[in-house]
């Protein structure tokens, strides 16, 4: 089914999703004109139910018509906020219905980045299922660099040369750990996807840090080298822990010995293998945020997290 990754590249040249899943579930039954219902309803020819996790809108299954693909893109469009998915699913379903029917049961696809959806096709009739992408606590590597001693944990995979992650470090992270970490209700964790196809020097960088992070310094070495690759004063790494009071001959020695660098190429390793495509990739316990960039949607997702914990 070489066909069934299409999907996926479509609506990554999309831009980030609005998404419903995470939000409130009035906003998804508006958005297909109906109203808000606790349980299962009509739509189109079909049935449409949705599952709530902490208030939020978790889940959304769907049953209709093998031939009503309208319907089925509709459901889909509305589940993660992308209006043009339908268009985009349409084209899919006609090239690989096919095959999926032949596999007699589900079938899960990626969504984008953040949302996976599990399709069965039938002779006369189609279940789907829209629901958030989930990683098991089991697959990400023992945290290193965290905030916070409580509550869900943040995980940021992020690379120093990125400017989306220079971004995010400068213009977003500051909000969400002075009103998430610092008030005790999450905890938040760095970890290294140095990009090195792009950025060449993004693994020294990162090397850089977990030399600094030996002195007890990982954080303020964070927010200086992120703060002057966006300012666009280049990375010195030796200035910087000189003026973050750092011992230098114990930086220097780290530095060229090169000691950090398994770490870096094993958290790099475990970004690929949990299939994350660039950086900054964020996720709120085992959830991945469609946009990092949204300040509102982190306490959310957080509330969702919490609840897959209890």
């Amino acid at each position: 089914m070489e066909n069934v990754r299409t999907i996926v590249v479509l609506l990554v040249f999309m831009g980030l999703a609005l998404a419903e899943i995470g939000n409130q579930p009035d906003r998804f039954f508006s958005m297909l004109g109906l109203e808000v219902a606790t349980g299962p309803v009509a739509f189109a020819e079909g049935r449409l139910e949705v599952e709530t996790l902490a208030g939020y809108l978790y889940r959304v299954r769907y049953t209709g018509p093998r031939d009503d693909v309208e319907a089925q893109g509709r459901v889909i469009a509305a589940a993660v906020g992308i209006p043009e998915i339908a268009g985009a699913y349409a084209k899919w379903f006609e090239a690989n219905a096919k095959a999926v029917a032949a596999e007699g049961r589900p079938v899960r696809v990626k969504l984008g980045e953040a949302f996976v959806l599990a399709l069965e096709v039938k002779a006369a009739e189609v279940s789907l299922e829209v629901m958030p992408l989930e990683i098991p606590e089991t697959a990400f590597g023992t945290p290193r660099h965290v905030l916070g001693e409580k509550g869900p944990l943040i995980r940021e995979y992020a690379d120093f040369y990125c400017p989306y992650c220079q971004r995010l470090a400068l213009e977003v992270l500051p909000t969400v750990i002075r009103q998430l970490v610092n008030t005790g209700q999450a905890r938040f964790e760095y970890r290294h996807f140095p990009l090195v196809g792009i950025h060449p020097d993004a693994a020294e960088a990162a090397r850089a840090s977990e030399c600094a992070a030996e002195q007890g310094k990982f954080w303020p070495f964070h927010d200086r080298l992120f703060a002057d690759l966006a300012a666009q004063k280049g990375a010195n790494y030796f200035r910087i822990a000189k003026d973050l009071g750092l011992d230098a001959g114990r930086f220097a020695d780290c530095m060229a010995s090169e000691k950090y660098l398994e770490v870096v190429t094993a958290m790099r390793a475990e970004a690929e293998r949990l299939g994350l495509r660039g950086t900054p990739t964020v996720f709120v316990g085992p959830f991945q945020l469609p946009n990092p960039f949204d300040r509102k949607a982190y306490p959310r997702w957080l509330a969702m997290a919490a609840a897959k914990m209890q």
